[in-house]
């Protein structure tokens, strides 16, 4: 018990080095020994062994001993090269630069809480206002007659809220361009829903963006989407020929371009981008004065003519035009390469001048215009690899027996094909596809995603088409197969005549809507009677 508590201190004084304690617990040489008898033994003991390891003649592990040196002081003065920059240190400039990623919000966040950045935002190179980056949330209120009572008081209410979240968002964008330095501005973008009647401060808004020659200026007020006249109008007499030159994209929406036949053009203008845009004069004029124009987008605008240039447009190389009343859309892009449209069946495109045309998607609406592919789309698109078509089908396409004209460079095509009523024009309807393999005979990928509204399971008559060889098509994905007799009659016709088919997978799930009814159908059926008619192994059913 005696030697227990002997050994006490002597753990108390290795702990008390071990977790920090005074260094001068610790022995070091010039230091007095330890006083307590305990120290002294521990201290004999240690020494004793030490002198014992040194004399013998094995080998002694010297980095096994502990070795304690007087601290040394260095001085600081040698290492300031090496010190880590300070970030509120660097110039004004350089601060900007790091904070350029920033959102406006952000910015002005951080402008708060450090006053070295407390101007770094003011040379924030993109500059997005909308209702989150200015915490304003503007309700969008429709007068509905015959609204009494409380329906009328919340009505008024909420346009009293709306007004007062316009002006505050007004406001607050005001201020902030008041306070920028106007220079470096890359992208200026407004986002709200602002109409006509806010002209003067987005007539300044636009004058900041030209003068702080902003490369990419949006002005979307979509959120607004009532009457085209109450669209503000795009301010061309704010542009010349000197402050154009650094615009490279606009994008607008729900706004108004009116006539103006003196227009100076943007001479840099790679894309257009126009949504929901009442067009008041034909547009050719303006297309003509932007030369580099590379990407044209036109949505749900209202055009006072068909969409068509006098000259060629000779960098275009994206159009797009969907849901706008158009009748004929006729360019000359010779670096066009994409085409997309969306909307009636009735509308002629003449882009035969288009010889890099590869790929293209045509959507149609509702109509019947399953005709219209194979008669009008060869001489509109002549040169397409890639074409994508959504298109409804409600009667037999005239001339059924006839040959169709040609697809002379297709090689992969997708479609989605809605067959509204297949009893009503007999069991032709689906097996008229087989047509595709004639109008296309350099196809090597069909993929055909079908929704077939009514069912029937005869079979089409065996004379209503003739087998033709084609000797390219390789791959085959047909999805919504339920069974339907037109549909058994189509992956017989392919099987026979694709002498090169690889692969063909046929899956009852449909794509275009959930068929969760007709899928067991669907499956039972492709087993039934597809399996038996695959000669060569290549049918798949999913």
């Amino acid at each position: 018990m005696g030697a227990q508590r002997n050994l006490e201190p002597s753990r108390a004084y290795i702990r008390g080095r071990a977790d920090g304690s005074n260094s001068a617990d610790v022995p070091i040489a010039g230091r007095p020994s330890p006083a307590t008898p305990a120290e002294g033994f521990m201290s004999s003991i240690i020494s004793g062994k030490r002198s014992h390891l040194e004399n013998t003649n094995g080998p002694v592990n010297n980095k096994r001993r502990l070795t304690l040196r007087p601290c040394t002081k260095v001085d600081s003065s040698k290492w300031t090269g090496l010190q880590r920059p300070n970030f509120l240190s660097l110039p004004e400039d350089i601060v900007s630069r790091i904070t350029a990623d920033l959102t406006v919000k952000e910015a002005v966040r951080m402008s708060v809480v450090c006053s070295k950045l407390r101007r770094a935002w003011t040379y924030q190179p993109n500059l997005d206002f909308d209702s989150s980056t200015m915490h304003v949330n503007v309700v969008s209120t429709q007068h509905v007659r015959g609204c009494t009572g409380k329906a009328r008081r919340d009505q008024s209410s909420d346009r009293h809220h709306r007004m007062l979240g316009i002006k505050r968002f007004i406001d607050m964008v005001n201020h902030i361009l008041s306070k920028h330095s106007g220079l470096t501005v890359n992208r200026f973008s407004v986002t709200f829903e602002l109409r006509k009647e806010h002209a003067n401060d987005i007539d300044g808004w636009v004058s900041f963006a030209i003068a702080s020659k902003a490369k990419v200026v949006i002005l979307d007020f979509s959120p607004y989407r009532g009457p085209y006249e109450d669209n503000y109008s795009f301010p061309y007499h704010l542009f010349n020929h000197q402050n154009t030159s650094y615009l490279q994209v606009l994008r607008l929406s729900s706004v108004t371009l009116g006539p103006n036949p003196d227009i100076s053009g943007f001479a840099n203008l790679t894309t257009l981008d126009l949504e929901h845009v009442l067009v008041m004069q034909d547009l050719h004029y303006l297309l003509l004065k932007c030369p580099a124009l590379e990407w044209l987008s036109i949505r749900l605008c209202s055009l006072p003519h068909n969409l068509h240039a006098a000259e060629p447009l000779h960098l275009l190389k994206f159009l797009c035009v969907q849901d706008c009343a158009v009748n004929k859309i006729e360019l000359n892009a010779p670096n066009l390469t994409t085409f997309e449209y969306r909307g009636t069946s009735n509308v002629l495109i003449a882009l035969h001048k288009c010889l890099k045309l590869k790929t293209a998607g045509i959507y149609f609406h509702v109509e019947d215009n399953l005709g219209y592919v194979f008669t009008g789309l060869p001489n509109a698109l002549p040169n397409v690899e890639t074409l994508h078509v959504r298109a409804n089908v409600m009667t037999q396409i005239h001339g059924f027996a006839q040959a169709p004209l040609k697809f002379i460079y297709l090689k992969h095509l997708i479609m989605k094909l809605t067959f509204s009523s297949t009893k009503r024009f007999g069991k032709n309807a689906i097996l008229q596809l087989a047509y595709l393999l004639e109008a296309a005979p350099f196809l090597m990928d069909l993929h055909l995603d079908m929704l077939c509204v009514s069912f029937c399971d005869g079979r089409p008559q065996h004379d209503v088409i003739i087998d033709r060889t084609h000797h390219n098509l390789k791959r085959v994905f047909m999805t919504g197969f339920v069974g339907n007799g037109g549909q058994v009659a189509l992956v017989k016709y392919i099987l026979r005549n694709a002498v090169q088919l690889e692969r063909m997978a046929i899956d009852p799930k449909g794509k275009i809507m959930d068929q969760m009814l007709g899928e067991y159908e669907g499956h039972r059926s492709a087993m039934s009677k597809l399996m038996p008619a695959d000669k060569n192994g290549v049918l798949v059913i999913l």
